[in-house]
């Protein structure tokens, strides 16, 4: 069993290059054209990890946050800016923008199967409750999703 307290977290943001990939070709991996909007504006980039300005034009398409598809794997909805972002640097705390707000902390196994119940995160609780499921040593990692539509945000690891 790993100590709560002292499990360090690593905070993963969406990949450069499939950011990178969507911005250059306006398609996602599943075929949707995308066209970059300003009607998203407040909506959470999955890159940079922090809430785009209104009015500052967003990218949403289509993205499975996983390796090789498997059964629990979902595909939903993203957001990241249409325009250059640099990648979240991963830090022993939940992104400051996501930190003030509820999150969904949904655990996976090594296997990306669901691991155990989700638990839901008041604002502040989130980095808590994921050292908690993460002292779970059959619980891999975690994804954070949005309480509000259970959109993927970013990936939590045990920082080794």
């Amino acid at each position: 069993m790993i100590q709560t307290m002292s499990t360090k977290l690593r905070i993963v943001a969406m990949p450069t290059e499939v950011v990178e990939h969507v911005r250059e070709s306006l398609r996602d991996e599943f075929g949707n054209i995308l066209a970059a909007g300003v009607e998203h504006g407040g909506g959470p980039c999955r890159h940079c990890l922090r809430y785009s300005e209104p009015r500052e034009p967003l990218l949403l398409f289509s993205y499975r946050p996983f390796g090789e598809p498997r059964p629990y794997q979902e595909v939903g909805p993203v957001f990241v800016h249409a325009r250059s972002c640099e990648r979240h640097a991963s830090k022993d705390s939940i992104p400051g923008d996501f930190a003030i707000r509820p999150l969904v902390l949904r655990p996976y196994d090594k296997e990306d199967n669901i691991a155990d119940s989700q638990r839901y995160a008041e604002a502040g609780e989130a980095a808590t409750i994921a050292r908690e499921l993460l002292a779970d040593e059959n619980v891999a990692y975690v994804h954070a999703r949005s309480r509000s539509h259970g959109c993927y945000l970013f990936r939590i690891e045990r920082e080794n």
